[in-house]
């Protein structure tokens, strides 16, 4: 009999504001997943094309996916700092603190 993979959970950690929220996610998947559960990041496009998703890594920055081109292009084109993402793009591979700019009520 053969044992199902261990399903393996990762601690996201976000700050906006005055807010700070901690959730679990499991491991691989996107920010995205974390949509139904916080209202602390905010998604619109989900494209890579309009930047509301827009975070700085505190800590965690080698747990998360690779740049995509896409979202490359648009961090460049907005000259977005090394440590700033796109939540739209990432998957998280491991514990991760970051922070968003604005009042979550914005």
């Amino acid at each position: 009999m053969t044992e199902a993979p261990q399903r393996t959970d990762v601690k996201v950690d976000i700050d906006r504001a005055m807010a700070h929220e901690t959730h679990s996610l499991r491991s691989g998947l996107g920010l995205m997943a974390l949509q139904r559960k916080t209202e602390l990041i905010e998604y619109d496009c989900k494209e890579a094309d309009c930047g509301i998703c827009l975070f700085r890594v505190i800590s965690g920055e080698e747990n998360l996916s690779p740049v995509t081109k896409k979202e490359a292009d648009f961090l460049q084109a907005m000259r977005c700092d090394p440590n700033e993402r796109l939540a739209c793009q990432c998957r998280v591979f491991g514990d991760v603190k970051i922070r968003i700019e604005g009042d979550p009520e914005d």
